[in-house]
């Protein structure tokens, strides 16, 4: 299986030539993509998603992350293998950081690329470069000869959620299109809290219950759930959660009782 991570979801004409060409090198594996809601050019979202989908996909996923950064290596095709084997291919530009901190780091190698196909275009590097190594891997190649080991990699910087004075602080990691917050919380930090199904809560002030089920609540009432990946997740039934609070990407939420 191969999963590709990527922020050009709206780009029919390149998804279709992508998903061609693993059609065409690949007939009988399944591709699964994943577009939203990650924005041009946000590895930190992108970043996001993929820590997120490969909790929830077998270990033998090839991951391939296709967003195009702002950095100096943006373009610098390179691979990822975490301590529990996942294999993560992409471009130099973080979004390798949260599958890092989440799985952990055995090695990142730089792809070989044969100088007849190295090329500046973001689309000639996908299509030349990263499908066909996300092709032999799927096939069953070593991940140590994609390249030589890589130890300048680049780090996306950002806040990490944590307890302070009796408070959960983290952040919007993103939001979906009902509007539900995805947060960088895990979730297991309301039971440290000593909190529970049903229990209350403030979010940045306004008050909200903690729920298993994201159906429940009245109009505008927030619901503080479980996410994919074990994050906290805050949703309303009849609204839109990051309209009630009005809180764009990467904006501080704060927990309290």
């Amino acid at each position: 299986m191969i999963a590709v991570i990527t922020d050009h979801g709206s780009d029919d004409l390149f998804m279709g030539v992508l998903k061609g060409n693993f059609s065409y090198l690949l007939p009988k594996e399944e591709i699964i993509e994943v577009t939203r809601p990650i924005s041009f050019g946000d590895s930190y979202v992108a970043s996001c998603i993929a820590e997120r989908l490969a909790c929830h996909l077998p270990k033998s996923t090839i991951f391939m992350i296709v967003v195009d950064g702002q950095n100096e290596s943006a373009r610098r095709p390179v691979g990822l293998r975490t301590k529990d084997d996942r294999i993560f291919i992409g471009f130099d530009n973080g979004t390798f950081t949260l599958p890092i901190e989440r799985f952990g780091l055995k090695q990142i190698r730089e792809i070989d690329v044969p100088e007849v196909k190295f090329s500046l275009s973001f689309t000639r590097s996908v299509l030349d470069i990263l499908i066909p190594v996300a092709v032999d891997l799927s096939k069953g190649r070593n991940f140590e000869s994609i390249g030589s080991i890589y130890m300048t990699f680049y780090d996306l910087k950002h806040k990490r959620a944590g307890i302070v004075d009796g408070k959960i602080k983290g952040e919007v990691a993103f939001i979906n299109e009902r509007g539900d917050i995805s947060t960088n919380i895990p979730f297991d930090y309301l039971e440290k809290m000593g909190l529970s199904q049903e229990d209350k809560l403030k979010i940045n002030g306004k008050l909200s219950s903690i729920s298993l089920d994201r159906r429940a609540g009245r109009k505008n009432e927030l619901i503080v759930c479980e996410g994919l990946g074990g994050y906290v997740e805050i949703t309303s039934r009849y609204s839109r959660a990051g309209e009630i609070l009005n809180l764009p990407s990467r904006s501080e939420i704060v927990l309290e009782v």
